[in-house]
Protein backbone atom coordinates (compact mmCIF):
# COMPACT_ATOMS: atom_id res chain seq x y z
CA UNK A 1 0.00 0.00 0.00
CA UNK A 2 2.92 2.50 0.43
CA UNK A 3 5.55 1.09 -1.85
CA UNK A 4 7.99 4.17 -1.21
CA UNK A 5 8.21 3.54 2.41
CA UNK A 6 8.30 -0.05 2.45
CA UNK A 7 11.56 0.08 -0.20
CA UNK A 8 13.23 2.90 2.36
CA UNK A 9 12.82 -0.31 4.89
CA UNK A 10 9.76 1.10 6.79
CA UNK A 11 8.01 -1.27 8.51
CA UNK A 12 5.92 0.18 11.42
CA UNK A 13 3.64 2.54 9.18
CA UNK A 14 0.96 2.57 11.53
CA UNK A 15 3.09 4.28 14.21
CA UNK A 16 3.96 7.05 12.24
CA UNK A 17 3.10 10.07 13.87
CA UNK A 18 4.31 12.76 11.88
CA UNK A 19 7.16 13.85 9.70
CA UNK A 20 9.86 16.62 9.11
CA UNK A 21 11.94 17.29 5.74
CA UNK A 22 14.30 19.98 5.60
CA UNK A 23 17.49 21.07 3.32
CA UNK A 24 20.54 20.72 4.91
CA UNK A 25 24.28 20.45 3.32
CA UNK A 26 22.92 19.66 -0.03
CA UNK A 27 20.62 17.03 0.66
CA UNK A 28 16.77 16.54 1.43
CA UNK A 29 16.97 15.13 5.26
CA UNK A 30 13.30 13.20 5.68
CA UNK A 31 12.72 12.65 9.60
CA UNK A 32 9.24 9.93 10.26
CA UNK A 33 8.51 10.13 14.05
CA UNK A 34 7.21 6.98 15.47
CA UNK A 35 4.37 6.74 18.35
CA UNK A 36 6.31 4.69 20.84
CA UNK A 37 5.72 2.91 24.60
CA UNK A 38 7.55 4.37 27.42
CA UNK A 39 10.52 2.43 27.86
CA UNK A 40 10.39 1.14 24.41
CA UNK A 41 13.80 -0.34 22.71
CA UNK A 42 12.57 0.95 19.37
CA UNK A 43 13.82 4.00 17.74
CA UNK A 44 11.36 6.73 18.14
CA UNK A 45 12.99 8.43 14.99
CA UNK A 46 14.61 7.37 11.48
CA UNK A 47 16.48 9.72 9.44
CA UNK A 48 16.68 9.87 5.49
CA UNK A 49 19.19 11.66 3.44
CA UNK A 50 18.52 11.89 -0.26
CA UNK A 51 20.38 13.75 -2.82
CA UNK A 52 19.37 16.41 -5.14
CA UNK A 53 19.36 16.20 -9.12
CA UNK A 54 21.06 19.00 -11.03
CA UNK A 55 19.38 20.51 -14.30
CA UNK A 56 20.51 22.93 -16.78
CA UNK A 57 18.04 24.82 -18.21
CA UNK A 58 17.61 27.86 -19.99
CA UNK A 59 17.25 31.12 -17.64
CA UNK A 60 16.50 34.06 -20.11
CA UNK A 61 14.70 32.91 -24.09
CA UNK A 62 16.60 36.13 -25.41
CA UNK A 63 20.16 35.59 -23.80
CA UNK A 64 20.89 32.09 -24.28
CA UNK A 65 22.39 31.93 -20.92
CA UNK A 66 21.85 28.93 -18.94
CA UNK A 67 21.35 27.97 -15.19
CA UNK A 68 21.53 25.48 -12.84
CA UNK A 69 18.47 24.25 -10.65
CA UNK A 70 18.53 21.58 -8.23
CA UNK A 71 15.26 19.18 -8.01
CA UNK A 72 14.17 16.71 -4.91
CA UNK A 73 14.52 13.05 -5.66
CA UNK A 74 11.59 11.49 -7.23
CA UNK A 75 11.93 8.86 -4.50
CA UNK A 76 11.60 11.86 -1.39
CA UNK A 77 8.51 13.26 -2.99
CA UNK A 78 6.72 9.84 -3.19
CA UNK A 79 7.63 9.74 0.19
CA UNK A 80 6.21 12.44 1.27
CA UNK A 81 2.92 11.96 -0.85
CA UNK A 82 2.56 8.61 1.34
CA UNK A 83 2.93 10.16 4.43
CA UNK A 84 0.46 12.66 3.74
CA UNK A 85 -2.03 10.34 3.10
CA UNK A 86 -0.61 8.47 6.37
CA UNK A 87 -0.45 11.37 9.03
CA UNK A 88 -3.16 14.11 7.39
CA UNK A 89 -1.64 17.30 6.75
CA UNK A 90 -0.38 17.45 10.66
CA UNK A 91 3.23 18.12 9.86
CA UNK A 92 4.47 21.46 10.11
CA UNK A 93 6.19 22.37 7.36
CA UNK A 94 7.82 25.38 9.59
CA UNK A 95 9.65 24.73 13.02
CA UNK A 96 8.36 26.10 15.84
CA UNK A 97 10.92 27.89 18.25
CA UNK A 98 10.57 25.15 20.65
CA UNK A 99 11.61 22.66 18.35
CA UNK A 100 14.27 24.72 16.98
CA UNK A 101 15.61 25.23 20.62
CA UNK A 102 15.30 21.57 21.26
CA UNK A 103 17.36 20.09 17.90
CA UNK A 104 20.12 23.13 19.25
CA UNK A 105 20.46 21.71 22.52
CA UNK A 106 20.31 17.84 20.94
CA UNK A 107 22.64 18.96 18.80
CA UNK A 108 24.78 20.47 21.45
CA UNK A 109 25.00 16.98 23.13
CA UNK A 110 25.69 15.15 20.43
CA UNK A 111 28.79 17.26 19.62
CA UNK A 112 30.05 17.27 23.37
CA UNK A 113 29.51 14.37 23.53
CA UNK A 114 31.88 13.24 20.26
CA UNK A 115 34.65 16.22 21.62
CA UNK A 116 35.07 13.98 24.81
CA UNK A 117 35.33 10.82 23.35
CA UNK A 118 38.35 12.27 20.87
CA UNK A 119 39.93 13.97 24.16
CA UNK A 120 39.73 10.08 25.58
CA UNK A 121 41.65 8.97 22.31
CA UNK A 122 43.80 11.59 22.56
CA UNK A 123 44.72 11.14 26.32
CA UNK A 124 45.31 7.53 25.63
CA UNK A 125 48.09 7.91 22.87
CA UNK A 126 50.52 9.78 25.27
Amino acid sequence: MYPTLQSMGITSIQDIEKFTLRYEGGHDVLKIYYRREKGSLLPKSKKFKFGRSTKTVLADGGQQTYRQVQEPSLIVLRAMEELEKIVGRQHETKASKEDLIKELEHLEKVVNSKINEIKVKIESMQ
